[in-house]
């Protein structure tokens, strides 16, 4: 009894699949030769924006208007940021608090800490002003610098391919002071 409910059942499934997948080739087919369907519109690779200028142009699949040169000083700009918070990241490592060991009044402390590129160097030290607090003071420097090169606004010479760099080097300084207490 259950063997032949069993390829009833398997029957029925495979009957309905069957129809199904014929179905579907039908609406397919339908598609594929509809009339208009080879003369779709044409695509348009590069709209040129003319509101603001000859260098302008949309960004495709959008209306957004953008130069290329907006483009290449936003590589510029996000390029520099992360630069300049690596080279923050270095300076706050490099500021290390000095140990003050019992019987002792001054104590200096140098290092020096790298992060993703950038250095930096730290001076900090600590003074025990009466019995139990001490005044800490640190300075650290650091040197910000960095190249990209980006080729979205290339320029043809007469010599090669002339493509947008910008450099950098700037020397940053973090300094920090403060007071302790211990017990």
């Amino acid at each position: 009894m259950w063997t032949l409910i069993r390829s009833l059942r398997a029957g029925a499934i495979s009957a309905a699949f069957r129809s199904l997948a014929t179905a579907a080739a039908v609406a397919f087919a339908g598609l594929l030769f509809a009339p208009g369907h080879a003369q779709s519109a044409p695509v348009e690779y590069l709209r040129v924006c003319t509101l603001y200028g000859a260098t302008f142009f949309y960004i495709p699949g959008t209306d957004t208007c953008v130069s290329a040169r907006q483009i290449v000083d936003n590589q510029f700009a996000i390029a520099r940021a992360g630069t300049r918070a690596a080279t923050g990241t270095a300076m706050a490592a490099s500021l290390v608090n000095p140990f003050l060991p019992n019987g002792t009044n001054f104590a200096v402390s140098m290092h020096w800490a790298g992060f993703d590129g950038q250095h930096a160097v730290g001076v900090s030290g600590l003074m025990r002003l009466v019995g139990n607090l001490s005044f800490s003071l640190g300075v650290s420097a650091g040197l910000d610098r960095g190249k990209l090169n980006t080729f979205i606004e290339r320029t043809q010479t007469e010599f090669g391919t002339s493509t947008p760099a910008e450099s950098w080097s700037q020397v940053r300084v973090l300094g920090r002071a403060g007071l302790m207490f211990s017990w």
